[in-house]
């Protein structure tokens, strides 16, 4: 079990760090050439991982093409487009709400079931998302805000279809086929638009984005999927709050702004909420 949950924190931190540095690599790259960038990266390393289990990756096609498409592709995309707009600390402080997206999901698709004190702080810890996509930098910040609740949706999405029906399959084998997909469906989404890559372009704006696709991509999906997997919920749930601190500490270091009071005001809604419906979820088991 030790070992599970490092991995899991593991995948937390990695992806907490990828913010940061996806916002640092926009500066230079379009939203859409860098998703294709970081997802690329990491279909590259999990293809690493799946030639040295010499394993045949099992992967089912029919579900795996929609959930790619959505995670990391579309999510990815949506985010990095967010990061035009907003600091690297608003947009890790947004999508901490993944956890109640896939909450809610979680209990009118899979029939999950809230006691009223648990809608209580399932609806304190949205207050807590508005708040953090309210109060950005930009001029306008709740509408450009909306490119990370977007994201934070499909990761709930995501997360339950994972749950429902492919709890039994290798999550490297999943990951493979996913940023597999993700790639295609970039690539072609890339084409269509006719952008070119940028030329002149800073050695340490590459290395950002090819940073960016190894914490972001390969590394947590690998790991994260192998939690959700061998892990109760009221672990893998509270374990995502680690992102915003992780992410938030990154983006200060790295310069990328830091959050604003407002903001971290709802960040610590956010996570307290989470904490609190997890927490009653572990009284009950």
């Amino acid at each position: 079990m030790n070992v599970k949950i490092a991995i899991l924190i593991a995948s937390m931190i990695s992806w907490g760090i990828s913010n940061p540095l996806a916002d640092l690599a926009i500066t230079e790259f379009s939203p859409l050439l860098l998703s294709l960038i970081e997802c690329s990266v990491g279909f590259v390393f999990i293809a690493v991982v799946v030639l040295i289990r010499r394993n045949m990756p099992h992967i089912p096609w029919r579900l795996v093409i929609p959930i790619g498409i959505m995670q990391p592709g579309l999510a990815w995309l949506l985010g990095n487009t967010g990061y035009t707009h907003e600091t690297a600390s608003t947009g890790v402080l947004i999508l901490t709400g993944e956890t109640l997206f896939t909450v809610l999901i979680g209990v009118f698709w899979l029939g999950d079931r809230l006691t009223n004190k648990q809608w209580l702080y399932f609806l304190l810890g949205m207050f807590g998302v508005v708040v953090a996509s309210a109060t950005g930098t930009h001029l306008d910040a709740t509408s450009t805000s909306i490119y990370f609740v977007l994201s934070a949706f499909l990761f709930g999405i995501y997360a339950n279809i994972l749950r429902k029906h492919l709890s039994e399959y290798s999550p490297v084998d999943l990951a493979l086929g996913q940023t597999l997909i993700s790639v295609i469906f970039l690539s072609a989404f890339y084409l269509i638009s006719d952008q070119s890559v940028p030329t002149n372009v800073g050695t340490h704006i590459w290395v950002s984005a090819v940073l960016s696709g190894f914490f972001g991509v390969g590394l947590p999906f690998v790991a994260f999927n192998y939690a959700l997997q061998n892990l109760p919920g009221r672990i893998t749930g509270p374990s995502l709050n680690i992102i915003p601190i992780a992410g938030v500490a990154a983006s200060i270091a790295l310069g990328r702004g830091a959050p604003t009071l407002a903001q971290l005001v709802g960040g610590v809604i956010v996570i307290a909420s989470v904490a609190l419906i997890s927490q009653k979820d572990k009284a009950e088991n």
